[in-house]
């Protein structure tokens, strides 16, 4: 093949990258979207979902590379798609999701190559595109055949993933003799603590089920922290929004006040009775935009009726603390 012949083909290369470009881009972004929507669906927690669509010098490199004939087609990762979670079960439960909402074409789990004495890359990966119904969707009209690589991992394997390219040490071939043992330690230290937090969560839903089994006479003798309290306030005030990081916070200012669990039920036990009068009663003000309080909300505003420690902290604001003030006189809470 000439110069000119070999620069023709390159710059039309070029020119059929760049004309793609857009339709993967599009492909990525919406792809992403959609399996964001799917998992918090499904309730799955992930640290990200990203995509990148493919550089063009690494475009003409994996061609020279593989010796591709229609790269266009063959290549199957022109647009990455990379979800990284928090548990090797969710990367089962995401799997599955991918096959019963797209069409996967290939599925290789990376760590399956790996003998039971060597380190490496672990991840999942699939080839897979929209399903045909969902060209009807205005996002994806157009976009019926384009593939893209998903990876799934966890965030440790992602940690070994981005070091590992780093270093630039593929696997053991090209590893220098001296650096093996200690990537190899590595590696298993890695795969071992995901394993180690798999099993910390399995223990920890657990624990809340059985947390969620005790009733009030029994916090009296049952350690502060945040499963406990949501414990608590799942048992005693139902059907209220809830919010991990809401129930933290109110956890930590139960801590600063010294409040135990079992005076935080001794309140909810003084206050149960007028509990729904008491708050149609104090929320009636027009200026407030909402008319039930979540979890927190309760548990909080039960401890400034009726503890003396907690309600210390309200003197600062005159004109709540003489509101508390009236509720609790006219309740009889004191």
């Amino acid at each position: 093949m000439s110069t000119n012949q070999l620069t023709m083909e390159i710059s039309e290369l070029k020119t059929k990258f760049n004309s793609n470009r857009n339709l993967y881009e599009t492909l990525g972004k919406n792809v992403v979207e959609s399996i964001s929507l799917l998992l918090e669906k499904k309730e799955i927690k992930f640290l990200s979902i990203n995509y990148r669509i493919k550089e063009l010098d690494s475009f003409l490199e994996k061609i020279e590379r593989k010796s591709y004939n229609n790269p266009l087609e063959e290549i199957e990762d022109f647009c990455g798609i990379r979800i990284i979670c928090y548990y090797q079960k969710d990367i089962n439960e995401i799997q599955e999701i991918i096959k019963n909402e797209f069409e996967v074409h290939e599925f290789q789990n990376k760590q399956n190559n790996l003998d039971y004495n060597e380190f490496g890359y672990r991840s999942n990966h699939l080839i897979a595109s929209i399903q045909k119904s969902w060209e009807n969707s205005p996002q994806f009209r157009g976009l019926l055949n384009l593939k893209f690589e998903l990876q799934i991992r966890t965030i440790l394997m992602h940690a070994w993933a981005e070091i590992e390219h780093s270093l630039a040490y593929k696997n053991q071939n090209q590893t220098p003799t001296q650096f093996k043992r200690k990537l190899y330690r590595i590696s298993a230290k890695l795969e071992e603590a995901d394993e180690q937090f798999e099993e910390l969560k399995l223990e920890s839903l657990k624990y809340q089920r059985e947390i969620k089994k005790v009733t009030d006479v029994d916090f009296e003798n049952i350690e502060l922290n945040i499963d406990t309290l949501q414990a608590f306030m799942d048992n005693n005030f139902p059907n209220r929004l809830k919010g991990k990081e809401a129930t933290g916070q109110f956890l930590d200012l139960m801590i600063e006040y010294e409040i135990t669990l079992a005076e935080l039920a001794e309140s909810w036990k003084k206050v149960k009775p007028n509990f729904k009068k008491i708050e149609s009663d104090f929320l009636s003000n027009d200026f407030l935009l909402f008319k039930k309080w979540a979890q927190t909300g309760i548990a909080r505003f039960i401890l400034d009726l009726t503890n003396e420690k907690f309600m210390k902290r309200l003197k600062s604001d005159g004109k709540y603390y003489q509101r508390i003030d009236e509720f609790s006189k006219k309740y009889n809470l004191k």
